[in-house]
């Protein structure tokens, strides 16, 4: 099996749609918790968590929404980034909410971030593994 073959099987939709819908609910339990666990390393910590973790969501969206065999068009970027940013400002809505917690626009900004620069991983990880040379 070639590595073509594996990637292709790996990034398929339909997979990745529950790895997606996982991955949602896993933020959703972490941002009820008063507290989330884990040491505090460096300041702004919490903004790389943001940008690490919406940006793997953005991710695991356009696998799902952009089939790896087509790609994904800069039109279905923006429609991924528009999701991401959309349960961004959920989660910060919900968060309003939780005790110990409270809501931040400059989590909502490092997850919206995080969420484009992911789907544009994505976008030339397609391109680059195809050989579709530049990403217009």
């Amino acid at each position: 099996m070639s590595a073509k073959a594996i990637i292709s099987a790996i990034f398929d939709h339909r997979f990745c749609r529950v790895l997606a819908g996982l991955w949602m609910a896993l933020i959703f339990w972490l941002s009820s918790l008063p507290d989330v666990p884990g040491p505090e390393l460096f300041s702004a910590q919490d903004k790389l968590e943001h940008f690490l973790v919406f940006g793997i969501l953005g991710f695991l969206i356009a696998a799902a929404l952009g089939p790896w065999k087509s790609g994904l068009s800069w039109r279905g970027m923006a429609i991924v980034t528009i999701i991401v940013a959309g349960y961004g400002a959920s989660d910060e809505l919900h968060q309003m909410f939780v005790p110990g917690r409270n809501a931040s626009l400059f989590d909502l900004l490092f997850d919206s971030l995080g969420g484009f620069s992911f789907v544009f991983l994505y976008r030339r990880s397609y391109h680059y593994l195809h050989g579709a040379g530049s990403v217009s």
